[in-house]
């Protein structure tokens, strides 16, 4: 059997997957977030005893999300590993 899509029709599945691809990616990731618990910039800084302008230079050491759609969004750094660095 064999079928010929226009590409018009192959647009349309290609974008209806993406949708479905990110839709169950942010579902993976919600329930990650509710395994873990996540502290906000301030409380992590007070954790390791930084500035908050120095582990925004620094994050990528760290586990950490990011929450909300614009370029600006919230930082939410994984409490535990945050006491873990202490222990390396």
């Amino acid at each position: 059997m064999n079928i010929e899509l226009t590409d018009k029709q192959m647009t349309a599945i290609a974008g209806k997957t993406a949708q479905m691809v990110v839709s169950l990616l942010k579902r993976e990731q919600s329930m990650q977030v509710k395994e873990k618990k996540y502290v906000d910039i301030n409380k992590a800084a007070d954790i390791l005893g930084y500035s908050v302008y120095h582990l925004r230079r620094i994050k990528d050491q760290f586990p950490h999300i990011k929450r909300g759609d614009n370029a600006q969004g919230r930082l939410l750094f994984e409490e535990d590993a945050l006491y873990a660095s202490f222990t390396k």
